[in-house]
């Protein structure tokens, strides 16, 4: 009886663990949610309140492969595929920001979500920043990381850099590369975790016209003046380094909220959030815990 009972306590003190957790802790699910029309892909995971977590152009939930795991042990995290991309219907254009925001919101209702952070990264932060405005009930605090609030205030990217971005000659993996080369610094790139990158993207193709259009939804977003109004508290995060949103429009983004702090990390790129993920995730921490 006795060797019963030492082989069946760690599971008991388990049991104990979890139930201590209450409903606030949840095994990482995922599914699909239908939503104006679209099917969405979805991951949650965590404990503790919520946390919405939005990507940009041509990138999928996989971007925060270094952000879930850390965030989920604070906050109830869900992470989705935007139209467009990953696991996502994918339709025939054209999108629009205030689009992909009404699909967050439908996303939200469908799984009973009623008030969360969200953070935003690049597009995600256009989409963060006009749901904030427009569903502000929704909404408790906000990070917006590299990126701007469109019109004109965004500070564009220069013409070269556009330029590869937006080409479209040579292979899949040729073309994952140059684009890369635009969001991470030199000692980013020659490291062996850029391989790594570059396979998740040849892994997770995006269609060429679902990538043209999320890029033409940014391109028409324009919340210069509106964003005034936002009053959720928020974290502006950017890179001196970013050649896609410069920094600049991080500055003048902080300007305009009521209710801002402003982060700038030195020398990285535009997706310093998987260069330096130990860091980032901790100012991230620190500010939604704030009371």
């Amino acid at each position: 009886m006795a060797n019963v009972l030492r082989a069946l306590w760690p599971l008991s003190w388990c049991l104990i663990v979890m139930a201590c957790m209450g409903n606030d802790f949840m095994e990482k699910q995922s599914g699909f949610a239908q939503v104006n029309g679209v099917r969405l892909y979805y991951e949650r995971s965590g404990r503790g309140p919520d946390l919405v977590l939005i990507e940009g152009l041509g990138v999928a939930t996989w971007l925060w492969e270094k952000q879930m795991p850390e965030f989920s042990r604070h906050f109830t995290v869900l992470a989705f595929d935007n139209r467009g991309v990953g696991r996502s219907d994918k339709p025939a254009g054209p999108y629009s920001i205030r689009m992909m925001a009404d699909d967050l919101k439908a996303l939200l209702d469908t799984l009973g979500i009623r008030k969360t952070h969200v953070l935003g990264v690049s597009m995600g932060g256009f989409i963060a920043l006009d749901f904030a405005y427009r569903y502000p009930e929704y909404v408790d605090r906000l990070v917006l990381v590299s990126t701007s609030a469109g019109g004109s205030d965004h500070v564009p990217m220069s013409r070269e850099v556009l330029q590869e971005l937006m080409a479209t000659e040579g292979t899949r993996e040729e073309l994952v590369r140059r684009k890369l080369a635009l969001a991470f610094s030199e000692a980013f790139l020659r490291s062996p975790e850029m391989e790594h990158q570059v396979k998740l993207r040849l892994q997770n193709p995006q269609p060429p016209e679902a990538f043209m259009a999320q890029a033409a939804a940014g391109a028409g977003f324009d919340l210069s003046e509106a964003v005034k109004a936002i009053q959720a508290p928020a974290l502006v995060m950017a890179a001196t380094g970013d050649r896609i949103v410069p920094v600049q429009n991080a500055h003048r983004l902080a300007a305009k909220l009521p209710d801002s702090r402003l982060k700038i990390y030195e020398g990285f790129g535009h997706q310093f959030f998987v260069e330096i993920p130990e860091q980032f995730n901790r100012d991230v921490i620190e500010f939604l815990k704030q009371q």
